[in-house]
């Protein structure tokens, strides 16, 4: 498989593992950037696959950093969701291109993007209002259909999983922490489902193997990152890129 590959798919590769590092441990979010630079060298569901492993790295340097800051109740919320939601993308990979079924999720992305933009600006106290508990459970349960969605077919998740803890106004320690174990269930989960679909074998593990110096080196820059970022800059940046991600699913799928 590495030896199939030119110079430049390599080198987008890289850049696409760097950035899966840098979203570990400075911005969740930043992660959804990688998904298009990978997914074009090696088409979505095969990048899905490739990209899993080091994922998992990934999520292991991020739990030795923000492990003790995560609030379990948000997670557990998360889980009928989530998992409905990976079964629905396995199942829509049979029936559904994979452009159709980026595009779908691009529009769901952006909808949750300008509905946080719009609450925020109504609230521009930095206390917001919280939501009564049955609409906590509903927000939980619709973004942990997206997360699973998106982190299934694009290794996007962290999309849907940064909007909802932006709209539970975690703090952005508990936002990383919460985030990172999250991330760990959720890439194990995927690991059956993936070996069941024949993506992920042998070669994509042995090809994966050159790449993990490049996401530890990510997420080191990412840890670096992310004490140099104000609170209220992280959630903004969150937001922004959540946007373009949403664009970027909807308009190139």
């Amino acid at each position: 498989m590495l030896a199939q590959w030119s110079v430049l798919s390599v080198t987008v590769i890289a850049i696409a593992i760097f950035l899966y590092g840098v979203s570990k441990t400075a911005m969740p979010v930043v992660g959804v950037l990688a998904g298009p630079l990978l997914a074009a060298v090696l088409t979505p569901t095969v990048a899905s696959a490739f990209a899993l492993p080091l994922l998992l790295v990934g999520d292991l340097y991020a739990l030795a950093l923000y492990r003790s800051n995560v609030d379990w109740r948000l997670i557990l919320r998360l889980i009928p969701g989530v998992l409905a939601g990976l079964l629905v993308t396995a199942f829509l990979f049979s029936v559904l291109t994979a452009t159709a079924l980026s595009r779908i999720l691009g529009a769901l992305i952006l909808v949750s993007v300008i509905l946080e933009i719009a609450r925020r600006t109504r609230n521009l106290s930095s206390e917001l209002p919280t939501d009564a508990p049955l609409v906590q459970s509903v927000k939980a349960t619709l973004f942990g259909v997206l997360a699973g969605m998106t982190s299934m077919a694009a290794n996007a998740g962290g999309t849907a999983m940064s909007l909802y803890l932006i709209n539970m106004r975690v703090s952005t320690f508990t936002f990383m922490g919460t985030s990172a174990w999250f991330f760990f269930f959720i890439n194990i989960s995927k690991v059956p489902i993936l070996i069941n679909l024949d993506l992920l074998t042998r070669e994509t593990l042995a090809a994966g193997v050159w790449f993990i110096p490049v996401i530890v080196a990510g997420a080191v820059a990412g840890s670096i990152i992310f004490r140099h970022i104000s609170g209220e800059w992280f959630y903004w940046i969150v937001l922004a890129v959540s946007a373009m991600a949403g664009l970027w699913l909807l308009i190139v799928g």
